[in-house]
Parts: structure tokens; C-alpha cells; sequence
């Protein structure tokens, strides 16, 4: 059992990217039934625009700033997955996922895909490209790693990690130490 949660929220609130047209693919790398926290979405909520969210911190939620809707949870459709299956949502789908009441650890990776026309409004940040040409360049290049753990994919890594936060916290009242 594990008392942390994810909060009704829009992954577009603090992420500053223009315009919001990107997809999260999300890929359980576990079975994640509704009783472990599944996700679950508030179905249309993505065609109301960016919504108004209140910074908690709360310590159990697992968002940067704790940000949060206030939703109507009888519309919520939860989405359990097995292990290998994925849900895909827009970046301004309300969603969130409940504390797992269960022993079994939830474990997934969140995949984002941005198109190389949508762009970081406010500092810079990095990117993969995975297909295609990028004419825009909105995002720096990622370096590939030449192997596991490396001190120069580990540097890249931290400097790619510090410039997200630096994005996600800007104008907070608080962050983490």
C-alpha cells in the first residue's frame, strides 16, 4: 500500500508549450488495475481549454506542485492496463490516478510526443527526435548515448532534467530542495 497519489490535473498547466498539440503515451511496465491507482480521465474535458489548477505540495501527491482541478469524479472512466498496454491522452485531458491499495508496485513510463512545430514559451529545453525533420528548432538536440550510464549521458541527463524543472517551477512559491 502506498499512500501517493496523482491529482485531477492537465498535463498542459505548467508545462508551457505552444500551441498544446502533443499526445502522452503512457506504457505499464506492470499490471495496473483500477485497485493499484490506474489512471482514470474525465472523458471531453480535453475540448474545455486550459482549466484553472490550485497548487497544493501536498507531500502524498506525486505532481511537481501538487497542481489540481476540481473535478466531478462520478465522470470518471478509469483505464486499467495489463503489462505491455499503453493509453494514449491529449495534453489537456483531465486525469488522475488514486493511491495503489494494493502490494504490487504500479510502474510505467510516460512518452511524450511533440511535434517539432509546438514550442517551450518561456526558457529552453531538449528533445529526441524520433521521426522526421525538425525546421523549427524550438527544442535542443538530445545526445544519444553511446552506452548504459555513461558520465557524459548521465551529465546530459541532469542538465536536461534541470532545465524541465526550471520550467515546471516557474513563479512557484515552493520547491523542492
Amino acid at each position: 500500500r502506498d499512500p501517493a497519489f496523482v491529482s485531477w490535473h492537465q498535463d498542459s498547466t505548467y508545462w508551457g508549450l505552444e500551441p498544446p498539440d502533443l499526445v502522452t503515451a503512457w506504457v505499464a511496465l506492470s499490471d495496473v488495475p483500477v485497485e493499484s491507482g490506474a489512471m482514470k480521465f474525465i472523458p471531453g474535458s480535453h475540448t474545455q481549454g486550459q482549466l484553472a489548477h490550485h497548487d497544493t505540495f501536498d507531500e502524498n501527491n506525486l505532481l511537481t506542485r501538487g497542481q489540481s482541478l476540481d473535478m466531478d469524479e462520478s465522470r470518471a472512466v478509469p483505464a486499467p492496463l495489463t503489462r505491455g498496454e499503453m493509453s494514449l491522452h491529449d495534453v489537456r485531458l483531465a486525469h488522475a490516478s488514486s493511491a495503489n491499495e494494493t502490494g504490487e508496485r504500479r510502474v510505467g513510463i510516460a512518452i511524450r510526443c511533440i511535434p517539432p512545430h509546438v514550442r517551450q514559451t518561456e526558457g529552453r529545453t531538449s528533445a529526441t527526435l524520433v521521426r522526421g525533420r525538425d525546421d523549427f528548432g524550438h527544442f535542443d538536440p538530445e545526445p544519444r548515448p553511446t552506452a548504459d550510464m555513461t558520465p557524459d549521458a548521465v551529465a546530459a541527463h541532469e542538465a536536461a532534467m534541470s532545465e524541465r524543472f526550471a520550467n515546471l517551477y516557474a513563479d512557484a512559491e515552493t520547491r523542492p530542495v
